[in-house]
């Protein structure tokens, strides 16, 4: 499993959640709305114990959280996709949570000056490239912040 941003679409803030098995992999993109949801609802799902008590899921529009059951896996879901989580990656995920937080709050307060940025560069140059590192103009942004 990973956590990460992913820039698509407009350049907007996407937090990637990907599952690697052996028969391949397979990725789950949440906005932040989703992303607020699941850390309201992270440490609330560790009510769920092996003592066959059930936590409480969580829901966001087409976005939603299963909880575990008797110790098995839980699900992550968003629309009809899914990816199965076992205890130990919910564990993992409430842990580094806040650090997948604020890295979208970094980039969504930077990202006017993105947005500004990709426009001044793609109109002042005819026959302009339209990619723009992201990664490194986020770096530089942030420190600047």
């Amino acid at each position: 499993m990973s956590a990460g941003l992913y820039l698509a679409c407009d350049y907007l803030p996407l937090v990637e959640f990907s599952a690697i098995w052996r028969g391949g992999s397979k990725s789950i993109f949440l906005k932040d709305e989703h992303i607020n949801t699941l850390a309201d609802c992270l440490p609330k799902i560790f009510v769920s114990n092996c003592d066959g008590r059930t936590g409480a899921g969580c829901v966001s529009g087409a976005f939603r959280l299963s909880p575990p059951k008797n110790c098995g896996s839980a699900r992550l879901y968003f629309c009809t996709q899914y990816i199965s989580l076992i205890i130990l990656d919910l564990q993992y995920f409430a842990r580094i949570f806040h650090i997948v937080q604020q890295q979208l709050l970094d980039y969504t307060l930077a990202l006017p000056d993105v947005l500004s940025y990709v426009t001044s560069s793609v109109t002042s140059v005819p026959n302009a490239s339209d990619h723009v590192d992201c990664r490194h103009l986020f770096e530089e942004l942030v420190a600047t912040v």
